[in-house]
């Protein structure tokens, strides 16, 4: 069965972590319908046919492996440890007819090994997860098809086979599909035999399509919020959806080409991944079949999307974990990953389908340091899906914050980052920005959200098709709290040098002054103390007359305008600063990428200087970075004589 590589942190931290890093393949088989039926006895026959195109690796018909008597014995090959396959043997037992669509029948095999029995005192493991494309080879070395499906009640050793005429047309004709099948009495072709070979009668049994285990554990539960959170960022369009919004990303054992060097072979397993490194997203299975550069693995889909993109690599096993209470199923646990070594292409209902060789693929980098610059950490992964960015830059982004804060829900950064594109006609480009984000609560989310929703514009582009090339980031970690910056008046310097409030000052007209705004800083919402931001000089016009006001706001967050006069009474009003709004309306790309290279900081102040004249007023703008992320607005009034 496929494996998914599934998240185990434990439930009392509520959020993911790195540690233990384990690697689960947990049986998510559907359980097999059998019935009634006779079998005959191997008929004499003609040359076999070759699953491979150059001659080699021939394999059985469908049509004489049904024919074969109950108990006829096979052999086959997967992984239990390590990265060599080991042997297991089995008997016939029968098919059900249609099981996998129309004329399209799965076959029945008792399989048995010491890992499927048990021995040595281990609990039998039966067909555990990760054997899913185990080959199963007659008497004569003919490849009858993958170990796919299984019974996980008990760790039973009966296994579903796809039949390798069926998986050797992936990607070349469509295999209908098949929901739930109950056994009936003439689709189940199991006779008295066969009901011997299998050890139990499997009357009454029902049989579905593989279950895959969701890679972030159950949607919506604490201990996965912020993974499901960040994978909710994959364009519904996309053909990975179901499985990442579902699901998550892993922290993974190192994956280099010196950690598992050896090439993929029949038995060998297999791990088919949209991402890999500190990125880690697929399924771990067996490879059925190896023709030149073309893989054959699994014997049922990973998530059924037909045509695909998603890495190839090989993974060294730890161990088969037998389950000890017989309702969740044995499982493959990987300790190593190897580089990949090709792209899986097809994700196809009796399997999935790969070439070695160039490795499509784009990578993102998180570079994250201190608030002095200092380097801390750094986290990269390598994406084989354009439709997985948003979500992977929000991940990353987010867990590089949560792991170098150590804790989860409030913080201060500052962040850049570039996206690299090549576009429909081959040229490339690149834009950079910006942004400081604090927050007391969703930190982790916040703070991967501007470069997310950046390669969200990219990707989902109407205008033509553009590829993301690369990702690079860079997260300085300022605070392990929200510390946010309210404007709260101006400072008028003296001719002695001396910063004091312009109260009860008045100004003259013609001359020069130097005023620097005052900010009330804010820790976690509450009021902490007072800092300064940079000073700006202005000259007074000769025919000032009478009152003015130095006006300071956030750019993105201005709230309202708030004045308190010398009776104590407030006035509130609204500030008249035009935000940037929160949708991006363009008429092609390349105006997409103007617009997005205009993004504003939160940390953007624009302040307003306006007094009366001897007829009319005027008015003059200020613009600079605050010391953070900055929200709402002030206004101090003056006299001018």
């Amino acid at each position: 069965m496929t494996s998914r590589i599934l998240d185990t942190r434990p439930p009392s931290t509520g959020i993911p972590s790195r540690g233990p890093r384990r690697l689960l393949a947990v049986v998510a088989a559907a359980a097999l319908t059998v019935g009634i039926g006779a079998t005959g006895v191997t008929p004499a026959r003609a040359a076999s046919p070759s699953f491979c195109a150059d001659g080699s690796q021939p394999y059985a018909p469908v049509a004489e492996v049904e024919a074969f008597a109950a108990g006829t014995p096979v052999t086959g090959l997967s992984v239990t440890h390590g990265t060599t396959p080991d042997a297991f043997t089995g008997t016939y037992v029968g098919f059900i007819d249609n099981a996998l669509g129309k004329d399209k029948d799965l076959l029945l095999f008792r399989l048995s090994s010491p890992v499927i029995d048990g021995t040595d005192g281990l609990k039998p493991a039966g067909i555990w997860a990760g054997m899913s494309g185990s080959p199963v080879y007659d008497g004569d070395g003919r490849l009858i098809g993958a170990v796919s499906y299984s019974l996980n009640a008990d760790n039973l050793p009966i296994a579903g086979v796809t039949p390798a005429e069926y998986m050797r047309t992936i990607g070349t004709t469509a295999v209908g599909t098949a929901s739930t099948i109950r056994t009936t009495s003439t689709g189940l072709k199991v006779s008295a035999a066969g009901t011997a070979a299998a050890g139990a009668s499997l009357t009454g049994t029902s049989f579905s399509p593989i279950r895959t285990v969701k890679v972030a554990g159950t949607a919506g539960t604490r201990q996965n919020a912020f993974a499901n959170r960040t994978l909710a960022r994959t364009p519904r369009t996309a053909r990975s959806a179901a499985f990442l919004r579902s699901g998550g990303f892993l922290p993974a054992p190192a994956v280099s080409a010196s950690a598992v060097p050896e090439d993929l072979v029949a038995g060998g397993t297999v791990a088919a991944l949209y991402s890999s490194g500190d990125l880690l997203a697929g399924a771990i299975g067996t490879v059925t079949a190896v023709c030149g550069d073309t893989v054959w693995a699994f014997g049922h889909p990973m998530d059924y999307t037909g045509r695909t993109s998603m890495l190839m690599a090989n993974a060294s096993t730890a161990l088969i974990v037998p389950d000890s209470t017989g309702t969740e199923g044995s499982y493959k646990q990987v300790s190593q990953f190897g580089a990949p070594l090709g792209m899986i292409t097809q994700d196809r209902f009796v399997g999935i389908r790969g070439t070695t060789g160039d490795v499509e693929a784009f990578g993102i980098e998180v570079a994250v340091q201190g608030p002095s610059g200092t380097p801390l950490a750094t986290y990269s992964g390598d994406l084989a899906s354009q439709e997985l960015t948003p979500s992977a830059v929000a991940y990353l982004v987010g867990t590089a914050a949560m792991e170098q804060l150590d804790q989860y829900g409030a913080g201060t950064g500052r962040l850049s980052w570039t996206i690299a594109y090549r576009r429909a006609d081959g040229s490339s480009g690149s834009f950079t920005n910006s942004q400081v984000v604090a927050d007391s609560s969703w930190f982790l989310d916040e703070i991967g959200t501007p470069p997310a929703e950046d390669a969200w514009a990219i990707v989902d582009n109407a205008f033509e098709e553009v590829a993301i090339t690369g990702v690079q980031v860079t997260l300085t970690l300022l605070d392990d709290d929200a510390i946010t910056y309210a404007p709260s008046g101006i400072q008028l310097r003296d001719a002695a040098g001396t910063w004091r409030s312009p109260a009860g000052t008045r100004l003259k007209h013609g001359s020069t002054y130097t005023v620097r705004p005052t900010y009330t800083v804010k820790t976690n919402g509450r009021a902490t103390g007072t800092t300064h931001g940079d000073p700006v000089t202005f000259t007074l016009s000769s025919k000032a007359r009478r009152s003015g006001s130095f006006t300071v706001a956030a750019v993105n967050r201005p709230g309202d305008v708030c004045e308190t006069d010398a009776d104590g009474f407030t006035l509130c009003t609204s500030w008249d600063v035009e935000e940037d709004g929160s949708g991006i309306e363009a008429s092609d790309f390349d105006e997409l990428v103007a617009l997005l290279d205009e993004y504003v900081s939160d940390d953007a102040v624009v302040a307003s200087l306006r007094y009366k004249l001897k007829k009319g007023s005027t008015s003059r703008s200020f613009g600079w970075a605050g010391p953070g992320v900055v929200e709402g607005s002030s206004r101090t009034s003056f006299t001018v004589r």
